[in-house]
């Protein structure tokens, strides 16, 4: 039996795993593998009150407050929740190849994760996301360097595209060389076009490893 490739899958504000079920559903379909099977994860964030909200309570992996016209995350909650996961990837991975993924506040998940797990991942897609609180993420000294493909709208009102670059240069800076930054004629959320690349790239991530 082989042995199988862990796909975790975040979700956004307000959603629930299945939200991204279309995604990994594709992915099994579409990228195949030789050495391993797909074994896919869509965690369902906890049900908690959301200042942006107005305190009302909603599927939420962190806290959002509005600050003069920007959404910015509670600092305490984004820690408390990425401690959390943590702790779940790597119960669930042991030393399984695994990848990870995430659209909005699922993306600001994977990209802490894949930057401070032990043992990093293959690859990861981030969509629509952003990076809040940079200060809070060590950066890596491993040597570390996870493909990683970052996908936005450009007509996000949400969160603008220039926070696709701002993740990009972070990650630079974090030393991966190998990032991928595509945008797309969309508002927030993601089109067949953007999926498409998404499997082809992530094909070619799979074929490498």
């Amino acid at each position: 039996m082989t042995r199988p490739l862990h796909l975790f899958l975040f979700h956004g504000l307000g959603a629930d795993g299945d939200d991204l079920a279309p995604i990994s559903d594709l992915i099994t379909q579409r990228v195949t593998l030789t050495d391993h099977h797909w074994q896919i994860h869509r965690p369902d964030a906890p049900v908690s009150p959301v200042s942006l909200n107005g305190g009302l309570p909603m599927p939420s992996w962190f806290d959002l407050i509005a600050d003069e016209g920007n959404i910015e995350a509670d600092r305490d909650s984004l820690l408390g929740i990425t401690a959390d996961l943590q702790q779940q990837v790597q119960d669930t991975v042991g030393d399984d190849p695994y990848i990870l993924g995430g659209f909005s506040q699922g993306g600001v998940l994977a990209n802490r994760l894949m930057l401070t797990l032990p043992r990093p991942p293959l690859a990861a897609v981030m969509l629509s996301t952003w990076l809040p609180a940079p200060e809070q993420i060590e950066k890596p000294s491993d040597g570390r360097d996870p493909a990683v493909f970052i996908g936005h709208g450009e007509h996000d009102q949400l969160i603008p595209v220039r926070a696709a670059g701002r993740l990009n240069a972070f990650l630079q800076d974090c030393g991966l060389t190998n990032v991928t930054e595509r945008h797309y004629p969309v508002e927030h959320g993601i089109i067949p076009d953007e999926l498409n690349d998404i499997i082809d790239w992530l094909a070619q991530q799979v074929d490498t490893n």
